[in-house]
């Protein structure tokens, strides 16, 4: 029973995707556990409502779903009146969406602000309203300056209530691209959802957009603060750049000089003789090909580690084609699994490929003391 419990609660107690995974894999009872199960209240009631039998987690989620319309409604209400009413004392909100690098402009723009401000972001990638209404009701007070919010959705209309509650002054869209099309169902619903911050912020000087994005380009409005057009020498410069443009609008002119990439997005270390790469945080398609261009800057035996990219609905296969011909020249291409996503990227390599059940495995399969591995993507048990 737990072990279907961690994975509804991976699927976001999401019951359609929790059974197109039990199809998929109906004789797994134990996980790897790279991410426990939270045992938070409404996981301890859909528990206790099913009586430990799996099958009836369907009818527990029925029995709990008008409470948790009505606890939402109130909760949003609560929050929104506490932000309306700390606004009122000065507070700015900012708020930070798009399909890929929220996080990472996020932290760039907490390490930049806090030099000047106090300033408070939501943890890691608290980007639900839940998460969100936690970090607002536990920690957001009146001696703080900025409170800088990322904002997620797999739908259209999940920004537009996040604004509703946090009512930002200033946005960031960082970019836009196929990640989780699978639950958006097309592109034009990703763009109609990232959109939605920008529609939100009225005045066009407080928005600073990704112009080096395609998709966030050609549908932006006038007036509004560019980025993402230059050259870079790391592909979280994007990222800082981004960062940057928001802080001076900010009145932050005196930028700091070195800024701290957060964990597992392209950090670079060395082991022994070797030169790790770690990407491991989350991939997708943009995310993906800077990391490939980047690894093949280096120098000597050049690998990559990777389990592809989740979430692409029916474009998958054809998405790991076109990712797959882009680790041509490569030394070494090691894919976790066996599937639709690591079957396309062989398609697209066209060469000899090694394949590994776990990421852990991959170590053992680099051919070379000397070598510079790139980690790219750890897929959550669920996949």
């Amino acid at each position: 029973m737990t072990t279907h419990l961690h994975i509804l609660q991976l699927e976001e107690y999401d019951p359609i995707r929790f059974l197109k995974w039990w199809i998929a894999n109906p004789l797994v009872f134990k996980l790897q556990g790279k991410k426990p199960l939270v045992w938070t209240p409404k996981a301890k009631l859909i528990y206790a409502l099913s009586g430990g039998f799996w099958p009836l987690m369907f009818l527990a989620l029925l029995i709990l779903k008008p409470y948790e319309i009505i606890n939402r409604k109130i909760l949003k209400d609560k929050l929104r009146n506490k932000i309306v009413k700390l606004k009122q004392g000065g507070l700015k909100v900012i708020a930070i969406s798009g399909s890929y690098g929220k996080t990472s402009v996020k932290e760039y723009l907490y390490q930049i602000l806090k030099t000047k401000y106090k300033v408070l972001r939501t943890p890691g990638n608290y980007n639900t309203l839940f998460g969100i209404a936690k970090v607002v009701d536990l920690e957001l007070d009146e001696t703080f300056d900025y409170f800088i919010c990322e904002m997620g959705a797999y739908k259209r209309g999940e920004i537009s209530e996040l604004c509703d509650m946090v009512k930002p002054d200033y946005g960031i869209l960082t970019g836009i691209n196929e990640q989780h099309l699978e639950r958006f169902g097309n592109i034009e619903n990703t763009i109609k959802a990232k959109f939605e911050l920008v529609e939100f912020v009225k005045d066009h000087s407080n928005l600073v957009l990704n112009f080096g994005n395609e998709l966030v380009k050609s549908h932006a409005p006038e007036g509004v603060v560019i980025y993402g057009q230059g050259k870079y020498k790391h592909p979280q410069d994007q990222n800082i750049e981004g960062a940057i443009k928001m802080a001076k609008i900010l009145g932050v002119v005196k930028i700091v000089n070195e800024v701290v990439t957060p964990l597992h997005r392209l950090s670079v270390t060395r082991r022994d003789k070797m030169t790790i790469i770690d990407d491991a945080y989350s991939s997708n398609v943009d995310g993906f090909k800077k990391a490939v261009e980047y690894l093949k800057t280096f120098e000597g035996w050049r690998v990559i580690v990777t389990p592809g990219i989740t979430e692409l609905g029916k474009e998958t296969g054809r998405i790991h084609q076109e990712l797959g011909r882009l680790l041509k020249g490569l030394d070494q291409v090691i894919l976790v699994g066996n599937n639709e996503r690591t079957r396309g990227l062989k398609l697209g390599v066209g060469e000899n490929v090694e394949y590994v059940d776990k990421v852990g495995e991959a170590m053992g399969k680099v051919q070379k003391t000397e070598a510079t591995i790139l980690f790219e993507n750890d897929l959550p048990d669920n996949y």
